[in-house]
């Protein structure tokens, strides 16, 4: 019995192990919200794993993201900061994914970019983003595969739920589905 739930549990850590994007947002309209103090250059305080959070903003309720890793990688997302209930989230997507230039492009059109769900605990003084507990996510999927609509294939996993679905699932499961939280500090203006 017990061999049977180490290899369920390495199983769920195979399929859901990297991020598990959506294929809907974790919003709507009307919970998304703006906050000015979000904008701007946040370093990770982990000396280990050093990232840049570069935030601006973009049209009237949405950010630009830009993240810069230790080995200097980038990547941009659109970024949208919204409310369920007294919870701040950021609904995170690619805007600019970039490709290995030797495949040929219909791998490029296959692929899609997923929204990834962060939870913001706290803007100031520090910023504090916790993210997705997926070990978790895929151990409760595995066991029950009901509670929340989703696609795998080979060993990716794609929700598919719906929005409402998405919310009600996150607000059921909030002290479970995050890790600790990752604290960045302001970098100073130029």
């Amino acid at each position: 019995m017990k061999t049977k739930n180490l290899v369920g549990i390495a199983a769920s850590i195979v399929l859901f192990g990297a991020c598990v994007p959506s294929v809907n947002p974790y919003y709507t309209e009307k919970d998304i919200i703006f906050d000015a103090r979000l904008v701007g250059e946040w370093q990770s305080k982990d000396s280990s794993d050093r990232q840049c959070w570069k935030f601006e903003k973009s049209g009237d309720n949405a950010y630009k993201l830009v993240v810069t890793d230790k080995d200097q990688k980038r990547g941009e997302m659109d970024a949208r900061l919204f409310k369920l209930k007294d919870e701040r989230f950021l609904d995170i997507i690619p805007s600019d994914c970039k490709f290995a230039s030797d495949q040929t492009d219909i791998v490029s059109a296959a692929m899609f970019p997923g929204h990834l769900l962060m939870r913001v605990p706290q803007i100031e003084p520090t910023l504090q983003l916790a993210f997705c507990d997926f070990e978790w996510l895929g151990k409760f999927l595995e066991e029950h595969p009901e509670a929340l609509a989703f696609h795998k294939e080979d060993n990716r996993a794609v929700l598919t739920a719906q929005t409402k679905d998405l919310q009600a699932f996150v607000t059921k499961h909030l002290s479970e589905m995050f890790q600790a939280p990752m604290e960045f500090e302001r970098k100073p203006a130029k």
